[in-house]
């Protein structure tokens, strides 16, 4: 459990520093966005303090909680990522072409 729970971490402070500029997302490259970042950062911090919990020697009843946020959180930070993307397409397909006249 350490070891996928460290391996978490590692990525999603790896996506959080900006080190992953892109993600693929339905067999496409998406380039990362600063919003997508800061949940990614939520995810290592939260990873970190399960880690912190584990190696300190919880119960395992918390240790389950925990992991079952830290599941919750990751699913989101997922979903958010693909939702702006998809209400950023649909905006920029909303929006009339901008004048070039002044």
């Amino acid at each position: 459990m350490i070891e996928d729970l460290t391996a978490l971490f590692d990525m999603a402070s790896s996506f959080a520093r900006g080190d992953y500029k892109f993600q693929r997302e339905n067999g496409k490259l998406e380039p990362v966005s600063l919003s997508e970042r800061q949940k990614w950062v939520r995810v290592a911090a939260y990873t970190a303090q399960i880690l912190a919990s584990v190696t300190d020697g919880l119960d395992e009843r918390q240790i389950d909680r925990d992991l079952t946020e830290l599941e919750r959180i990751v699913s989101e930070a997922r979903a958010k990522g693909k939702a702006a993307k998809i209400e950023e397409g649909a905006r920029q397909r909303e929006e009339p072409p901008k004048s070039t006249e002044g």
